[in-house]
């Protein structure tokens, strides 16, 4: 059994139809997505995904949970998703900051990283900083082996850097079963790139 942690915010958690402590529409989750696409390509390998999002929650707050996580649980992968919170609290620096404390955190630990970009908004003003970010993010992991990208951004968006409306669940911010369904989609390849990895 390969133990994957998924920690970050509600993208993680799966809101607003799915909560990993009181449950819901499981398929409001990018874990059931990920989950059939890898049993479809890869059906030796048996993964099991640890749900640790929190809704509300900063880039702060989801590292801190994972450096708690990282030195009580044992699992071979991590992916990281967050930074969508942070928008109108804190800077681009603070925000990619903590996401590469993050990923360096795992990287030190010897486990693989995948860093999910910050999905669409559709609020413009929103735009070059959610680019930016994950610029930064894509960066990091070209220059560091072992850490992976998963990139919801290009994969949710329309042409004009926008969340496109059927992977919109209707705030413009959280996804809808669609838009979960085709962020988990985006996580297999990295993931088994990552587990290839070992």
């Amino acid at each position: 059994m390969i133990k994957v942690l998924c920690i970050g915010d509600s993208h993680t958690a799966g809101f607003p139809e799915h909560d990993p402590m009181f449950g819901g529409n499981v398929k409001s989750s990018y874990q059931f997505w990920l989950t059939e696409k890898l049993n479809e390509v890869d059906c030796e390998k048996n993964f099991s995904f640890i749900n640790r999002g929190i809704c509300g929650d900063t880039s702060g707050g989801i590292v801190s949970r994972l450096t708690r996580c990282l030195d009580t649980m044992e699992v071979a992968l991590i992916i990281l998703q967050g930074g969508t919170n942070d928008l109108g609290m804190f800077s681009l620096d603070e925000t990619f900051s903590n996401l590469k404390r993050g990923y360096s955190a795992c990287l030190k630990k010897g486990l693989p990283v995948i860093a999910v970009t910050i999905p669409p908004l559709n609020f413009k003003e929103c735009e070059s900083k959610v680019m930016s970010i994950n610029r930064a993010v894509t960066k990091y992991v070209e220059n560091n082996s072992h850490a992976f990208i998963a990139d919801w951004f290009k994969t949710l968006r329309t042409d004009d850097n926008m969340l496109k409306i059927e992977y919109d669940e209707g705030d413009g911010v959280h996804l809808s079963v669609q838009g979960y369904r085709q962020a988990g989609l985006t996580l297999a390849q990295p993931v088994i790139d990552a587990v290839s990895s070992f």
